[in-house]
């Protein structure tokens, strides 16, 4: 399992929050940047997804890549230039 620090709880809860149908946070790796992590929020799971509450929040993972998050914490930095990404610490 992993945990999530403030800065990431306040900005999942907000991408909720603007969603109207949104259920789950899908956390994905990106696989051109070490330890960065794309969220997005969405409806349904796909058959490959395992699921995880944590803090009240529902994330999905693909199967295929829990094990990246085993064990770590996942933070919100953003950038000086407004991009907003998300890592695994």
């Amino acid at each position: 399992m992993f945990s999530l620090t403030e800065a990431a709880k306040t900005e999942i809860q907000n991408r909720l929050e603007l969603s109207d149908s949104a259920k789950f946070i899908r956390l994905q790796m990106r696989k051109s940047c070490f330890m960065k992590v794309k969220v997005t929020v969405e409806g349904t799971m796909e058959v490959n997804d395992s699921e995880m509450i944590k803090d009240d929040l529902h994330f999905i993972i693909d199967k295929g890549e829990c094990h990246y998050f085993r064990d770590k914490k996942l933070d919100f930095i953003p950038d000086q230039t407004g991009f907003k990404q998300f890592e695994v610490i």
